[in-house]
């Protein structure tokens, strides 16, 4: 009997401790958080243990502020990448948005037409120099009705092709491929050795929309194209064939099986980590993961990294040197946040994004929205290095997943999740979308 009750006691104690971990580790996290109501609420998906740049930056310079500001006081909740936007979206339906939090380009016009966050104008100009020193368009997807809404932290390709020259010599291939047919023959090769081509973790649907198709889908349409999208002028849908070219790129990738079979289980960072562990030749994403692997991926896989984008496709429309890029997330503030407060965080915002937070994130591998004097005589990673010289010698291009409207990016999202694992063509998931467009602009 004694043996049995010690057994339920330790079943109990495993059963709290349990919880304790499972709490820990899920999407929601409060830290430092207080019931004091003049503490400034904040909302980000910052996760040190991630170590990504740009957010490793600022949780740092978030700790230098607290330091410097031990006055002002910070509740933190902090939300996984991938849930953050869902979470935002959630909060902002029952009108209890935090006092300050992230946006991405595609929440601004909602946010703004509802009155839910401040303009910014007047705060830029307040600090002489500051909205000068952006760099040009990073505040773009930001602007709605004549202002800025959106402060940016990050300012780069949202698109960059990172491979392992080792395992492409392991499958005869000597330089990565100049046109489309060449990087799809390698694709095959890759195959044939044996290795998966692509790492792809499209879990959080985000990776396929905002890494691949915003870049392959310009080159096929054209610039002209998608600003008659955006501005639902002249007669672009989503069912022209130039889109559905674009979109059946990507179909022929998965039917080539250049991606690993598990790809709509896994996130980014899991991605990322099959590279890291030599179990791909390539993976697809933004600079922020240069620092991800400057950091953490191993000697001989961080040696043999190269850096490369989409390459040219013959037949297609458009430029053929354009990278999906421009600004990433944002800070906005809440339009019904106290004055008392509003001084505070606009004090904390400058914090987070001057250009001492630029030089900061620049250091860890990433670039940053804002301009970085001296960047020349810094001691920049490797990597980023490679990425300064692709970002400089080619043109941005919109990321759609931050300039299209949010209903439309969700249906754009789950088309192109289900395309991968062949549940839709994209003669339909372009049906698809299209409907949802006109649905949104009537």
């Amino acid at each position: 009997m004694k043996t049995s009750s010690m057994y339920k006691t330790l079943a109990l104690l495993l059963a709290i401790l349990t919880l304790g971990v499972l709490s820990a580790c899920g999407g929601d996290n409060n830290e430092g958080a207080t019931d004091d109501a003049s503490a400034i609420s904040m909302m980000h998906y910052y996760n040190k243990e991630l170590n990504e740049p740009a957010p490793t930056a600022q949780l740092e310079k978030l700790a230098e502020f607290k330091g410097e500001n031990s006055d002002i006081k910070i509740d933190e909740e902090i939300q996984s990448h991938d849930n953050y936007e869902t979470k935002i979206k959630t909060l902002a339906a029952g009108n209890e948005l935090p006092d300050v939090f992230l946006i991405k380009g595609s929440m601004t016009q909602t946010f703004a037409d509802n009155g839910q966050i401040l303009p910014l104008d007047d705060f830029l100009n307040e600090k002489d120099g500051w909205k000068d020193q952006f760099v040009e368009g990073t505040m773009t997807p930001y602007e709605a009705n004549g202002n800025v809404y959106g402060i940016p932290i990050s300012g780069g390709a949202t698109h960059l092709i990172y491979y392992n020259k080792d395992l492409f010599a392991q499958a005869g291939i000597n330089e990565f491929p100049t046109t489309w047919d060449e990087f799809t023959t390698a694709i095959d090769k890759l195959n044939d050795a044996g290795i998966t081509p692509i790492a792809l973790g499209n879990k959080g649907k985000w990776v396929m929309n905002s890494s691949y198709l915003s870049t392959l889908a310009n080159r096929f349409t054209g610039s002209e194209w998608f600003q008659n999208i955006m501005n639902q002028e002249g007669d672009a849908k989503f069912t022209d064939q130039q889109f559905v070219d674009a979109l059946s790129a990507i179909y022929q990738l998965a039917q080539q099986d250049a991606f690993n079979a598990n790809m709509n289980s896994i996130d980014n960072s899991e991605q990322q980590a099959m590279y890291m562990n030599g179990k791909a030749a390539m993976f697809i994403e933004g600079d922020w993961a240069a620092g991800t692997l400057t950091s953490d991926a191993p000697e001989d896989i961080l040696a043999a990294t190269e850096i490369a984008i989409f390459p040219a496709i013959e037949g297609a429309a458009d430029e053929q040197n354009t990278v999906s890029g421009g600004g990433g997330w944002a800070y906005a503030i809440n339009a019904d946040v106290s004055e008392e407060k509003l001084a505070q965080i606009k004090e904390m915002i400058y914090h987070l994004t001057n250009q001492d937070a630029g030089k900061l994130i620049l250091s860890k591998g990433q670039i940053p929205a804002i301009t970085v004097p001296g960047k020349e005589d810094m001691d920049i990673p490797v990597l980023t290095k490679k990425i300064l010289n692709i970002v400089e010698n080619n043109k941005y291009v919109p990321i759609y997943d931050t300039v299209l409207a949010p209903s439309i990016i969700e249906v754009m999202n789950s088309n192109l999740q289900n395309m991968l694992i062949d549940q839709v063509s994209p003669e339909d998931a372009a049906k698809a979308i299209q409907q949802e467009y006109e649905r949104k602009s009537k």
